[in-house]
């Protein structure tokens, strides 16, 4: 039973028009990707490709279209976790590029799995990964006037028909931080993967950090817990610690789950049908 789950990031997004946006490309993205799944891709492939067209939505806060850190420049990361290799693939500050998942696909089978700043920069030339600027004007504009954008980090889980999942996540930041601050995307707190489960958190780093959030709902259903009992007991910790964290998980028998303290864009496939945000 192949499974699919997206998200566009858990920001408080409000507004009706944007949040119809959300909706709009989140189906755009997941009609492309669930066929791909259905005949028998790869987790790992479809959430790399399911990320890679998210990055490519300007309205996001990843990829094209990412927030600035205070000095005013753009520093993407991401990762990519494989369940069944239970292999880590992160990129983190990456400058001049605007599809960081795409090198976290092939840090899977390297020695050297979590890149940062000119080593990410130089990953990226090795494989091939076209320069493109990442900045939009109107992530410019909210930099300028010191706006905080209003969507989160973006990422996908899947379950193939293999049997295997895989979760990937790609974010621009929170904006306005400290040059060299690194958010949970690009940890195994933010995302994480093995055998039995995949897990992708969005919303404030810091709190995920914190709570090691995507690790704990894993291994809660590694220790034999239901996906759906694992998600309530960390979802029961985001609401005691009033945090603002959204997650999106899916196990190995097709199980999954979309939470969130504030509103979240996400889009759900599996054999019964599709499901989506309100």
């Amino acid at each position: 039973m192949p499974t699919l789950v997206l998200h566009a990031g858990a920001g408080g997004e409000t507004r009706p028009e944007r949040q119809a946006a959300i909706r709009d490309e989140l189906q755009r993205i997941g009609d492309a990707c669930w066929p791909m799944l259905t005949a028998g891709a790869s987790a790992v492939d479809v959430v790399v490709e399911a990320t890679r067209l998210l990055e490519d939505v300007p309205i996001f806060n990843a990829g094209l279209g990412s927030k600035l850190q205070a000095d005013g420049v753009a520093r993407l990361s991401a990762a990519l976790m494989c369940g069944d290799t239970e292999r880590f693939g992160g990129i983190v500050g990456l400058e001049g590029y605007a599809n960081p998942i795409l090198l976290c696909r092939p840090l899977l089978d390297a020695d050297d799995r979590v890149l940062m700043g000119d080593g990410a920069a130089a990953w990226a030339r090795e494989v091939g990964l076209p320069e493109r600027s990442p900045v939009t004007e109107e992530r410019l504009q909210q930099w300028r006037a010191r706006e905080a954008g209003r969507t989160g980090t973006v990422g996908a889980v899947a379950l193939d028909i293999a049997g295997r999942v895989a979760a990937a996540i790609s974010t621009g930041g929170r904006g306005h931080e400290r040059v060299g601050r690194v958010s949970d995307s690009p940890t195994v707190a933010g995302n994480f993967a093995s055998r039995a489960a995949a897990a992708g958190m969005t919303g404030i780093g810091e709190q995920i950090v914190d709570g090691g959030l995507a690790v704990r709902l894993v291994a809660a259903v590694d220790a034999g817990m239901s996906l759906e009992e694992a998600a309530d007991r960390v979802m029961g910790r985001i609401l005691e610690r009033e945090w603002e964290v959204g997650f999106i998980a899916v196990d190995h028998t097709g199980a999954w789950v979309a939470r969130a303290s504030t509103w979240m864009g996400w889009r759900a496939y599996d054999a019964r049908g599709v499901y989506c945000t309100g």
